[in-house]
């Protein structure tokens, strides 16, 4: 059984499935992450309004058949050591706490995010763009009151150590048993940080992580996967075995050296997933971030404000568990974009086209089997396979850059997968996920003659 965001709300663990381990599981059902990053408010006026506006997100997502977020536990909001190193804030872990119950009661599983600073020079750093996070943690600093000189003491010392672990016993004792909790993740992007001793600090302190939440998912998170460079970083951590999780970041950037990231959107996620699949064999592999930027991160993408039908966040969503992820793509930019535009419909549409769909029981092998017209990713199982048809004469570049609309796709013909006994395809449901239409028909020597459709087609095949 598919555990969805409409099965009654369990209070059990996310663990690897397992039967099979590239997917999850809660309790004995099947579990297939879907959501966004909604990890902090951009613009409040005021705490309430703060939680208010994610009460807001997390209903959106619920309400569309989403079951799976992000916070930053390291976001003003939630930052329970603002007022001094040491000095820990009760009511920020209870305004922490009660979003939690909030999600809990939607269905909706809440990975946190431990710590997202990248220095502590005594002045604070400015936001690279209006809404922001500051990177900064200042008050860590002996000139404001603080224990260290550099980042590098912090990372290295005693000292640090024993002052990560006494914030995350503290953060635990009033949280750890939280149902919501998906799992916990000790620092965002943690390769952007101006040390080389991240490395050995997460060698140290995922064992800690996990021996202090035995029962939860522990993971590390690194940048966007984009160049040459970014190899040693995911090739050293997302194979360590106190990494539950392979993740990655990955967007579209004209930026990033690496051409990947800057063509069709669902080629480039697919190609993160594959990658990842590589790197940490027999892992539930995530994209944890997908979406667009300008250059080198400056700012979310311009275009965004073109893409009132989300064809950029379509492809985050569906190319990753079509190339073998555990779930959906995790889209960013959930105020500038996701929000704004409102697409929440989006993940209404994942979820209708895997509805009934078991991973683990039909233990999915990702393969590719593309037409001259369709690139198609395919999901072969045991008793049924699923494949995604992404038209290739449209993408971001001709719809959102050139403003040409998408041309249907008609007249096209698919060779259908055996399933992974040699079961001969019999029935056919076809998904059609931008007009949210469900059509049936039976193959004819394993060939289906595709409706037509624009952009993309889901097709369930039952051997």
């Amino acid at each position: 059984m598919l555990h969805s965001a409409t099965t009654p709300v369990s209070a059990e663990p996310i663990r690897c499935s397992a039967t099979h381990a590239r997917y999850f599981q809660c309790g004995d059902t099947t579990w297939i992450p879907v959501g966004a990053n909604l990890c902090f408010p951009r613009f409040y006026n005021s705490p309430e309004d703060g939680l208010a506006t994610l009460r807001r997100y997390l209903d959106a997502l619920a309400d569309n058949g989403g079951n799976y977020t992000r916070l930053f536990l390291g976001h003003p909001l939630f930052d329970i050591e603002a007022n001094g190193l040491g000095c820990f804030d009760t009511g920020k872990a209870q305004q922490l706490r009660a979003l939690l119950d909030h999600a809990h009661a939607r269905g909706i599983r809440v990975k946190l995010t431990l710590e997202l600073f990248r220095t502590i020079d005594p002045q604070p750093q400015a936001e690279v763009f209006p809404g922001a996070l500051n990177f900064s943690r200042p008050l860590y600093h002996t000139a404001n009151g603080g224990k260290f000189d550099t980042l590098d003491e912090y990372l290295q010392s005693e000292a640090g150590h024993r002052h990560f672990l006494a914030k995350l016993d503290w953060l635990i004792e009033r949280l750890g048993d939280h149902p919501a909790a998906f799992g916990w993740e000790l620092w965002n992007e943690m390769n952007a940080l101006r040390s080389p001793h991240w490395p050995a600090w997460t060698d140290a302190m995922l064992p800690e992580l996990k021996r202090r939440l035995p029962q939860r998912l522990v993971m590390q998170n690194l940048g966007s996967f984009d160049r040459d460079d970014k190899r040693v970083p995911y090739d050293r951590i997302m194979p360590l075995p106190s990494n539950d999780i392979a993740q990655v970041h990955r967007y579209l950037d004209f930026g990033a050296p690496w051409t990947i990231c800057q063509g069709p959107v669902d080629m480039m996620m697919a190609d993160a997933i594959t990658e990842l699949r590589r790197i940490a064999p027999g892992k539930p592999v995530l994209l944890s971030e997908g979406g667009a930027v300008e250059p080198n991160h400056a700012r979310p993408w311009d275009l965004y404000a073109k893409d009132r039908d989300g064809i950029v966040m379509h492809d985050v969503l569906f190319a990753p568990f079509f190339a073998g992820s555990a779930g959906s793509g995790q889209p960013w930019h959930w105020h500038e974009y996701i929000d704004r535009n409102d697409l929440w419909w989006h993940f209404r549409r994942f979820t209708r086209a895997i509805e009934g769909i078991d991973p683990v029981r039909e233990a999915f092998t990702p393969a590719r089997q593309d037409t001259q017209r369709l690139r198609v990713y395919a999901l072969r199982g045991k008793d049924t396979s699923l494949l995604w048809c992404r038209d290739t004469a449209c993408d971001w570049q001709t719809e959102l850059r050139d403003g040409t609309p998408p041309a249907p796709v008609t007249g096209e013909t698919l060779k259908l997968p055996h399933g992974n006994g040699s079961a001969p395809p019999t029935v056919l449901d076809v998904y059609d996920p931008w007009t949210d239409a469900w059509t049936s028909t039976s193959p004819s020597n394993d060939t289906i003659a595709l409706p037509t459709f624009t952009r993309s087609l889901v097709i369930r095949v039952r051997h």
